[in-house]
């Protein structure tokens, strides 16, 4: 009580202090006071930091137009240390933002995504944060499949996972864009290869660019890039799955679209186009397509165009000119798809000794697709009837993809039963036939395989069932 009573006695205010009266605001925070206090006596104003924020960013946009990375990040990077006043202002974010996508373009993609991650920390709700933060992860997967860096499995996984998760949100802000949608699907296309997921986001794309109106197309010219080579994967989706007539739309409107601006080479579409027709089976237009892209090839870089010119030339019966277009190619550039084509060309040329050296080449060249050249040569071994090394190299292929892959290979089981029906050995053809069927329930002409090894073993059991003649009886 007594301790109540001395705090209820008003003393006199001492020298230097202030009485704090009634209805009076709170005294600040020492560290309020002291930055409230220094931004009023600041001689520096809100219009004169607007001002100079613009004048950087058109700096860091002639810098990014030229390319130059490694003067926007020497400038600018870190950003409180260099334009501390915007950053104390809270406007250092457009600043960061633009120095993550630097980094990103000088292969530092661990720095670019912690500033991309730290700009969607400081403004959750921003299309440019997320969307940054989705690109930054998406480069960073690209450079690792082109070999610029390594990603551990997981590492990957939650690279990919991070990417989808902030593409989609960029989406939810904006789902009027183009952009994040063309490269959420090529996240699915290029780098997890799943063109069926792909699809539905090109699509996306280019329906809301054509949603757009003139005045907004104006606004936002630099999706319209976007939008034609959303076109293009779009076409490439649709030819993956066999649609020829869906992927030829769009791909000739890819190329209308496309025929001033030019954002896709003209070798790139029309070879899109020769492959459409070459798989619809329209071997003229295939070859005129081709033709007009091989015209403007360097062989060395674009071996794939004279390749499939190669095998239309094959398809129309022209071996002279399937080896005039294969002769193009350096020897030495000859990758191994090119030796494929070589070798079914020596085959139709009936060299197949050749043959066999050039895709045993191809076998030994090829540390990811070997198979394909060993299943070549199961299939020219079984032609020739040694079914002996048909096996051999079945077995191979089969146990590459199940090493290199963790998966059996469908066409080596197919032509492994298909050797042991030839050699009458039935009982393991059945059980080779049932494990592809397990495996790949509905293989291409598996049933009809099945049917006849069925059929064998159903005569050889009834073979076994029928009594023997008796001896005639003697006169």
């Amino acid at each position: 009580m007594a301790e109540e009573h001395k705090a209820a006695v008003i003393a006199h205010p001492a020298a230097g202090e202030t009485v704090k009266r009634h209805g009076a605001a709170p005294s600040p925070t020492e560290e309020e006071a002291g930055f409230l206090d220094r931004l009023a006596a600041q001689a520096v104003g809100a219009d004169r930091l607007k001002k100079e924020l613009d004048r950087i960013l058109s700096e860091l946009e002639v810098l990014r137009s030229e390319n130059r990375w490694q003067e926007m990040v020497d400038l600018f990077h870190p950003v409180e240390e260099r334009v501390p006043e915007l950053e104390e202002a809270g406007l250092g974010f457009a600043v960061r933002s633009e120095i993550a996508f630097a980094m990103g373009h000088l292969g530092r993609h661990e720095e670019a995504i912690g500033l991309a991650l730290r700009c969607v920390e400081e403004r959750p709700d921003d299309f440019q944060a997320h969307a940054g933060l989705a690109y930054a992860a998406y480069d960073s997967l690209y450079a690792a499949k082109n070999r610029q860096i390594l990603l551990h499995p997981e590492e990957k996984k939650a690279r990919i996972e991070l990417a989808h998760k902030h593409f989609a949100k960029a989406q939810e802000l904006r789902p009027d864009g183009v952009t994040n949608f063309y490269r959420q699907g090529m996240l699915y296309k290029a780098i997890q290869n799943k063109p069926d997921r792909a699809l539905p986001l090109f699509e996306t794309a280019v329906r809301n660019w054509d949603r757009l109106d003139p005045d907004q197309r104006r606004v936002r010219h630099q999706e319209r890039k976007n939008f034609i080579k959303a076109l293009y994967q779009a076409a490439s989706c649709h030819q993956k799955a066999a649609r020829n007539a869906e992927a030829l739309q769009r791909l000739e409107r890819c190329i209308e679209e496309d025929r001033e601006s030019g954002h896709l080479s003209v070798v790139h579409k029309y070879f899109a186009l020769g492959k459409v027709h070459f798989s619809a089976g329209h071997y003229e237009k295939a070859r005129h397509a081709l033709e007009f892209a091989a015209a403007q090839a360097d062989p060395a870089e674009h071996d794939y165009v004279f390749e499939l010119l190669a095998r239309t030339a094959l398809a129309q019966g022209a071996p002279d000119r399937a080896r005039r277009a294969l002769e193009r190619i350096p020897g030495n550039r000859r990758r191994p798809y090119v030796l494929w084509t070589e070798a079914d060309l020596l085959i139709a040329e009936r060299k197949t000794v050749q043959a066999r050296a050039v895709l045993k080449k191809a076998a030994e060249k090829d540390r990811r697709g070997r198979h394909r050249a060993l299943l070549r040569l199961a299939r020219l071994d079984f032609r020739e009837n040694d079914y002996q090394a048909c096996l051999t190299h079945c077995g191979e292929a089969d146990q590459f993809c199940r090493t290199t892959y963790g998966n059996p290979c469908d066409e080596a089981l197919f032509w492994t039963a298909a050797a042991l029906l030839r050699l009458d050995r039935h009982q393991e053809a059945w059980r080779t036939a049932c494990d592809l069927e397990a495996f790949r329930p509905r293989y291409p002409h598996l049933l009809p395989l099945k049917k006849k090894i069925a059929a064998e073993l159903a005569r050889k059991k009834n073979a076994h069932r029928e009594p023997r003649e008796s001896p005639p009886t003697p006169l």
